[in-house]
């Protein structure tokens, strides 16, 4: 049977003291928060996987920290990777400075996961049809990584290399999320199978800045279309400095094909989605644009 051992540092100090004493090479360590996605694969291994085939495993749960906070200082918002998913949909500053967060969130997996799931768990999971990562692309988020020697600062756009990896090395933990607060407008839109908890087959975030009616600044995001989430720069390119009327945004949104790379799966066919991108990453921009529509 794989051997177990379970770790609940209460300062950092211990986190990387136990750390320092782990063996990197020859046990598999891995850090938990909600568990929401960790004990379901924890539970298949058990059952599928031969006990000879297991490495040790050294369980690091990371609750004890104290980075379950929600911070505004000097224009910034922190949040920590520790926060509930929930807590952070109910916070009175996120619901008023980044409603597009409430958005976001309110569309990941059901109650009860958003009970106990954490933003920073989400965001580890790294996976390509992730919900907050096109939300937190947009946003441009930074992401704080740290170890035992030094923090270091990631952008959410710069921080994902494929699906379920991240440029966090062995050592580093993922402490909070920073978010510059803009005048701009942001939003967030899904298309899943079911109307809730259900994984996207297309989800797509925008970001809007416009000066006298025409677009000064924009970001846009596309998930569930290839390794990672995309950011979408030639939709950017085709919006920037123009007046967004629906005929610009619509011509710009489908430039977003020749940006992704979808696959086959058992959510939806390539095909679906490069019909369906378009159309998401036309939404998000209209919403945060402010312009009705479909």
């Amino acid at each position: 049977m794989r051997k177990y051992k379970f770790e609940a540092p209460q300062s950092f100090e211990e986190l990387f003291e136990i750390m320092h004493r782990a063996n990197f090479e020859k046990d598999e360590i891995k850090f938990v928060a909600g568990g929401t996605d960790f004990v379901p694969r924890l539970n298949f291994e058990l059952n599928m996987i031969p006990s000879e085939q297991k490495q040790p495993l050294q369980i690091m749960y990371l609750g004890c920290l104290g980075i379950d906070s929600i911070i505004e200082k000097d224009g910034i918002i922190s949040i920590g990777a520790c926060c509930k998913l929930n807590d952070i949909m109910k916070n009175p500053v996120i619901c008023e400075k980044l409603p597009v967060l409430v958005e976001t969130i309110s569309q990941m997996a059901g109650l009860t996961i958003r009970n106990t799931g954490t933003i920073g768990g989400n965001i580890m999971n790294a996976s390509p049809a992730n919900d907050s990562i096109p939300t937190f692309i947009v946003l441009d988020a930074n992401f704080i990584l740290k170890s035992e020697k030094k923090e270091r600062t990631v952008k959410a756009s710069e921080f994902f290399t494929g699906p379920g990896k991240t440029v966090a090395k062995p050592d580093e933990v993922l402490t909070r999320i920073e978010i510059n607060l803009k005048k701009g407008h942001a939003s967030f839109k899904k298309l899943g199978r079911r109307q809730a908890e259900t994984l996207s087959v297309v989800n797509a975030a925008a970001y809007v800045e416009q000066e006298n009616s025409v677009c000064k600044t924009v970001r846009v995001a596309v998930g569930s279309v290839g390794p990672t989430v995309i950011r979408c720069e030639r939709v950017e390119v085709a919006l920037r400095g123009k007046k967004l009327t629906e005929d610009v945004i619509k011509t710009a949104s489908l430039k977003v094909l020749n940006e992704i790379n979808p696959i086959d799966d058992l959510r939806a066919s390539a095909w679906y989605r490069n019909k369906t991108a378009p159309v998401m990453v036309s939404r998000a921009i209209k919403a945060a644009a402010g312009i009705r529509g479909e």
